[in-house]
Order: structure tokens, then C-alpha cells, then sequence
């Protein structure tokens, strides 16, 4: 209901059993099959949590100028399951391809 009458609205758990590394991911899978799209669950974890801490200017969405460290996963987005093939930091490749650069 918040988020249909248009309340900006983040997401994220506490649940003490789920590894802190897994945190945010799952309040992201909660959302997308609780029926929300994966858009709007991606929105919930990113840029609507760095609007609500007014730090949007910076952080929340990849955008030239925004600061961001990037894993790029082959599997959907709302799996724990797929392999990491690229991160980025600072722009710059530290590991593609499953090897470090």
C-alpha cells in the first residue's frame, strides 16, 4: 500500500539467521516474490534506501560521477546461488573472468 500511494519506501532485514552478506539480497528476493517486479525490488535495496538517507547525489544508482564498487553475477539478480564473473572498483577491473586482473 505505501508504495502504490507513492511513499518512498526501502527494504532491508535484521532476521538474525540469514548471513550478513546475504542481508540485503534477501529483502531484494523477499519483495521481487512477494510480486513486486525486479525492477522496483532493486530500487527498494539501491537508490530508494540512498534517497532516504539523502546520499542519492553519491550512492544508490550507476551513474557516471556516482561512487560505486560493481559485482557483476550470470545468474538472476535475486540469486544467492550465481558465480561472481566481474568486479569492478573504482572503475577499474580487479577480477573478470572468474581470475583477478
Amino acid at each position: 500500500k505505501l508504495i502504490k500511494s507513492g511513499v518512498l519506501t526501502a527494504l532491508m532485514t535484521d532476521h538474525p539467521v540469514i548471513p550478513i552478506q546475504y542481508a540485503l539480497i534477501q529483502a531484494g528476493v523477499v519483495a521481487y516474490q512477494g510480486g513486486l517486479g525486479e525492477e522496483k525490488a532493486l530500487e527498494l535495496i539501491t537508490i530508494n534506501a540512498a534517497k532516504i538517507l539523502e546520499i542519492d547525489k553519491d550512492y544508490g544508482s550507476i551513474e557516471k560521477g556516482k561512487v560505486a564498487d560493481i559485482a557483476i553475477y550470470d545468474g538472476h539478480p535475486f540469486s544467492t546461488t550465481g558465480k561472481c564473473d566481474t568486479v569492478l572498483v573504482c572503475g577499474k577491473a580487479v577480477f573478470k573472468g572468474g581470475k583477478h586482473v
